[in-house]
Protein backbone atom coordinates (compact mmCIF):
# COMPACT_ATOMS: atom_id res chain seq x y z
CA UNK A 1 0.00 0.00 0.00
CA UNK A 2 1.64 3.09 -1.06
CA UNK A 3 -0.71 6.66 -0.53
CA UNK A 4 0.56 9.96 -1.81
CA UNK A 5 1.44 11.37 1.64
CA UNK A 6 -0.66 14.37 1.83
CA UNK A 7 -4.12 15.37 0.85
CA UNK A 8 -3.30 18.85 -0.31
CA UNK A 9 -0.07 17.02 -2.68
CA UNK A 10 -3.23 15.14 -4.08
CA UNK A 11 -5.10 17.17 -5.24
CA UNK A 12 -2.64 19.24 -6.74
CA UNK A 13 -1.08 16.11 -8.47
CA UNK A 14 -4.19 14.36 -9.23
CA UNK A 15 -6.98 17.79 -9.75
CA UNK A 16 -9.28 15.90 -7.78
CA UNK A 17 -12.41 18.37 -6.92
CA UNK A 18 -12.58 21.33 -4.89
CA UNK A 19 -13.50 21.55 -1.40
CA UNK A 20 -16.77 23.52 -3.18
CA UNK A 21 -17.58 20.18 -5.22
CA UNK A 22 -17.99 16.98 -2.82
CA UNK A 23 -17.48 13.76 -5.02
CA UNK A 24 -20.23 12.18 -2.50
CA UNK A 25 -23.87 11.58 -2.79
CA UNK A 26 -26.29 10.89 -0.04
CA UNK A 27 -27.92 7.58 0.29
CA UNK A 28 -30.41 6.48 2.77
CA UNK A 29 -29.61 2.27 4.07
CA UNK A 30 -33.44 0.74 3.78
CA UNK A 31 -31.51 -2.10 5.39
CA UNK A 32 -29.99 -0.17 8.67
CA UNK A 33 -31.50 2.93 8.54
CA UNK A 34 -29.01 5.14 8.37
CA UNK A 35 -28.57 7.61 5.92
CA UNK A 36 -25.26 8.01 4.58
CA UNK A 37 -22.69 10.16 2.52
CA UNK A 38 -21.72 7.98 -0.38
CA UNK A 39 -18.41 7.57 -2.84
CA UNK A 40 -18.52 4.93 -5.39
CA UNK A 41 -14.84 3.92 -6.85
CA UNK A 42 -14.21 3.21 -10.50
CA UNK A 43 -14.44 -0.40 -9.22
CA UNK A 44 -17.58 -0.39 -7.80
CA UNK A 45 -16.21 0.36 -4.45
CA UNK A 46 -18.77 1.80 -2.36
CA UNK A 47 -17.42 4.17 0.69
CA UNK A 48 -20.48 5.31 2.94
CA UNK A 49 -20.25 7.48 6.21
CA UNK A 50 -22.53 8.36 9.04
CA UNK A 51 -22.26 10.51 11.88
CA UNK A 52 -24.57 11.68 14.67
CA UNK A 53 -26.52 15.14 14.61
CA UNK A 54 -25.42 17.15 16.28
CA UNK A 55 -21.53 16.38 16.70
CA UNK A 56 -19.07 18.07 18.08
CA UNK A 57 -17.20 20.58 15.48
CA UNK A 58 -14.01 20.24 17.89
CA UNK A 59 -13.81 17.25 19.51
CA UNK A 60 -13.89 13.46 17.88
CA UNK A 61 -17.05 11.72 17.82
CA UNK A 62 -18.36 8.26 16.63
CA UNK A 63 -19.18 7.56 12.86
CA UNK A 64 -20.73 4.17 11.17
CA UNK A 65 -18.58 3.34 8.09
CA UNK A 66 -19.81 1.18 5.94
CA UNK A 67 -17.74 -0.56 2.86
CA UNK A 68 -19.49 -2.79 -0.25
CA UNK A 69 -17.26 -4.11 -2.80
CA UNK A 70 -17.53 -6.74 -5.70
CA UNK A 71 -16.71 -10.29 -4.78
CA UNK A 72 -13.44 -9.70 -6.70
CA UNK A 73 -12.21 -7.64 -4.35
CA UNK A 74 -9.63 -8.93 -2.49
CA UNK A 75 -9.36 -6.26 0.22
CA UNK A 76 -10.15 -2.73 0.76
CA UNK A 77 -8.79 0.09 2.65
CA UNK A 78 -10.59 3.12 3.95
CA UNK A 79 -8.31 6.10 5.16
CA UNK A 80 -10.16 8.68 7.26
CA UNK A 81 -7.50 11.21 6.84
CA UNK A 82 -7.11 11.15 2.98
CA UNK A 83 -3.83 9.57 2.78
CA UNK A 84 -1.68 6.55 3.91
CA UNK A 85 -0.07 7.96 7.29
CA UNK A 86 -0.66 9.39 10.00
CA UNK A 87 -4.69 8.80 10.56
CA UNK A 88 -6.56 5.65 11.35
CA UNK A 89 -7.36 3.19 8.25
CA UNK A 90 -9.92 0.53 7.79
CA UNK A 91 -8.73 -2.83 6.43
CA UNK A 92 -11.44 -4.92 5.04
CA UNK A 93 -11.67 -8.69 3.18
CA UNK A 94 -14.36 -11.24 3.11
CA UNK A 95 -13.72 -13.89 5.91
CA UNK A 96 -12.78 -17.22 5.03
CA UNK A 97 -14.34 -18.74 7.58
CA UNK A 98 -17.91 -21.04 7.09
CA UNK A 99 -20.17 -17.43 8.30
CA UNK A 100 -18.97 -15.58 5.73
CA UNK A 101 -18.66 -12.42 7.51
CA UNK A 102 -16.04 -9.91 6.17
CA UNK A 103 -13.77 -9.36 8.62
CA UNK A 104 -12.57 -5.52 9.23
CA UNK A 105 -9.17 -4.45 11.19
CA UNK A 106 -8.28 -0.68 12.20
CA UNK A 107 -4.70 0.08 11.29
CA UNK A 108 -2.43 3.55 11.52
CA UNK A 109 1.34 3.85 9.87
CA UNK A 110 4.25 6.23 9.72
CA UNK A 111 5.51 5.30 6.93
CA UNK A 112 4.93 3.01 3.42
CA UNK A 113 4.55 -0.28 4.28
CA UNK A 114 2.27 -2.97 5.51
CA UNK A 115 0.25 -1.23 8.41
CA UNK A 116 0.24 -2.36 12.30
CA UNK A 117 -2.69 -2.57 14.22
CA UNK A 118 -4.11 0.81 15.41
CA UNK A 119 -5.12 0.76 19.33
CA UNK A 120 -7.06 4.07 19.16
CA UNK A 121 -9.69 3.30 17.17
CA UNK A 122 -12.67 0.64 17.84
CA UNK A 123 -14.67 -0.97 15.64
CA UNK A 124 -17.98 -2.43 16.24
CA UNK A 125 -19.36 -4.39 13.72
CA UNK A 126 -23.44 -4.31 13.24
CA UNK A 127 -24.85 -7.52 11.76
CA UNK A 128 -27.37 -5.59 10.17
CA UNK A 129 -25.64 -4.60 7.22
CA UNK A 130 -22.90 -6.71 7.28
CA UNK A 131 -23.01 -9.53 4.95
CA UNK A 132 -22.25 -11.54 1.86
CA UNK A 133 -24.30 -11.98 -1.34
CA UNK A 134 -23.67 -13.86 -4.58
CA UNK A 135 -22.00 -10.36 -6.14
CA UNK A 136 -20.69 -8.61 -3.15
CA UNK A 137 -19.41 -8.13 0.38
CA UNK A 138 -20.57 -5.65 2.97
CA UNK A 139 -19.08 -4.32 6.20
CA UNK A 140 -20.89 -2.00 8.38
CA UNK A 141 -19.36 -1.03 11.60
CA UNK A 142 -19.44 1.68 14.03
CA UNK A 143 -16.05 3.46 15.23
CA UNK A 144 -15.12 5.46 17.84
CA UNK A 145 -11.37 7.15 17.71
CA UNK A 146 -12.02 7.81 13.83
CA UNK A 147 -12.80 11.45 12.99
CA UNK A 148 -9.87 12.87 15.49
CA UNK A 149 -6.27 11.70 16.15
CA UNK A 150 -3.14 12.48 16.74
CA UNK A 151 -0.97 14.57 20.18
CA UNK A 152 0.56 17.73 20.72
CA UNK A 153 3.74 16.24 19.14
CA UNK A 154 2.14 16.52 15.50
CA UNK A 155 -0.72 17.81 16.03
CA UNK A 156 -4.26 17.39 16.63
CA UNK A 157 -6.53 16.15 13.23
CA UNK A 158 -10.51 16.84 13.89
CA UNK A 159 -12.96 16.09 10.53
CA UNK A 160 -15.20 18.89 10.76
CA UNK A 161 -18.89 17.27 10.62
CA UNK A 162 -19.95 20.38 8.96
CA UNK A 163 -17.55 20.45 6.15
CA UNK A 164 -16.02 18.17 3.26
CA UNK A 165 -13.26 16.22 4.33
CA UNK A 166 -10.57 14.32 2.21
CA UNK A 167 -10.61 10.56 1.99
CA UNK A 168 -9.22 8.32 0.52
CA UNK A 169 -9.06 4.18 -0.86
CA UNK A 170 -6.70 1.78 -1.66
CA UNK A 171 -7.67 -1.87 -2.86
CA UNK A 172 -6.17 -5.00 -4.39
CA UNK A 173 -8.17 -8.06 -6.45
CA UNK A 174 -5.43 -10.43 -4.39
CA UNK A 175 -6.96 -11.60 -1.00
CA UNK A 176 -4.86 -11.65 2.29
CA UNK A 177 -2.89 -14.61 3.33
CA UNK A 178 -5.03 -16.06 5.70
CA UNK A 179 -8.55 -14.44 4.91
CA UNK A 180 -10.30 -16.00 7.91
CA UNK A 181 -8.14 -14.13 10.55
CA UNK A 182 -8.44 -10.39 10.48
CA UNK A 183 -4.48 -9.84 11.78
CA UNK A 184 -3.66 -11.74 8.28
CA UNK A 185 -0.87 -10.41 6.21
CA UNK A 186 -2.01 -8.74 2.87
CA UNK A 187 0.05 -7.81 -0.31
CA UNK A 188 0.38 -4.16 -1.77
CA UNK A 189 -2.31 -2.36 -3.47
CA UNK A 190 -3.81 -2.68 -7.15
CA UNK A 191 -4.84 1.06 -7.07
CA UNK A 192 -5.55 4.05 -4.92
CA UNK A 193 -8.06 7.04 -5.24
CA UNK A 194 -8.83 9.96 -3.06
CA UNK A 195 -11.84 12.26 -2.80
CA UNK A 196 -13.43 14.96 -0.71
CA UNK A 197 -16.54 13.56 1.54
CA UNK A 198 -19.37 16.09 2.76
CA UNK A 199 -20.09 14.78 6.21
CA UNK A 200 -22.84 16.37 6.18
CA UNK A 201 -25.04 14.64 3.82
CA UNK A 202 -24.82 11.40 6.23
CA UNK A 203 -26.08 13.71 9.46
CA UNK A 204 -28.05 11.39 11.67
CA UNK A 205 -30.04 13.06 14.55
CA UNK A 206 -31.33 9.21 15.78
CA UNK A 207 -27.95 7.86 15.37
CA UNK A 208 -27.89 6.21 18.52
CA UNK A 209 -31.12 4.52 18.52
CA UNK A 210 -30.43 3.59 14.86
CA UNK A 211 -27.11 2.06 16.37
CA UNK A 212 -28.76 0.43 19.51
CA UNK A 213 -31.07 -1.41 16.97
CA UNK A 214 -28.41 -2.80 14.78
CA UNK A 215 -27.05 -4.17 18.24
CA UNK A 216 -29.75 -5.68 19.12
CA UNK A 217 -30.39 -7.33 15.76
CA UNK A 218 -27.34 -8.50 15.82
CA UNK A 219 -27.35 -10.22 19.37
CA UNK A 220 -30.75 -11.57 17.88
CA UNK A 221 -28.71 -13.12 15.27
CA UNK A 222 -26.35 -14.66 17.34
CA UNK A 223 -29.11 -15.86 20.01
CA UNK A 224 -28.41 -15.17 24.01
CA UNK A 225 -24.97 -13.40 22.67
CA UNK A 226 -23.60 -10.27 24.85
CA UNK A 227 -21.16 -7.43 23.38
CA UNK A 228 -18.77 -9.14 25.13
CA UNK A 229 -18.53 -12.42 23.68
CA UNK A 230 -18.12 -10.36 20.29
CA UNK A 231 -14.03 -10.32 18.91
CA UNK A 232 -12.36 -7.66 17.50
CA UNK A 233 -13.76 -8.21 14.16
CA UNK A 234 -17.50 -8.29 15.54
CA UNK A 235 -18.34 -11.81 14.87
CA UNK A 236 -19.57 -14.23 18.36
CA UNK A 237 -16.58 -16.47 20.20
CA UNK A 238 -16.80 -19.76 19.97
Amino acid sequence: MRWLPSAVGVAALLGIASAQDPDSKQVVDAETGFTFGQYVSDQGISFRVAIPDPAPATGGYDAVLQIAAPNEIGWAGFAWGGSMTYNPLAIVWKNGNSRSHPSLTPKKTSGYYVPPAYPNATYTVLATGTHVNATHWQVTAKCSGCTQWGDDDIGVTTLDPTQQNPLAYAFSTVPPDTPASNTSAFGIHDSIGHWYHDFQQGTNPGFAGLHREALYLHHQDHGDATQADYDEDGEVDE
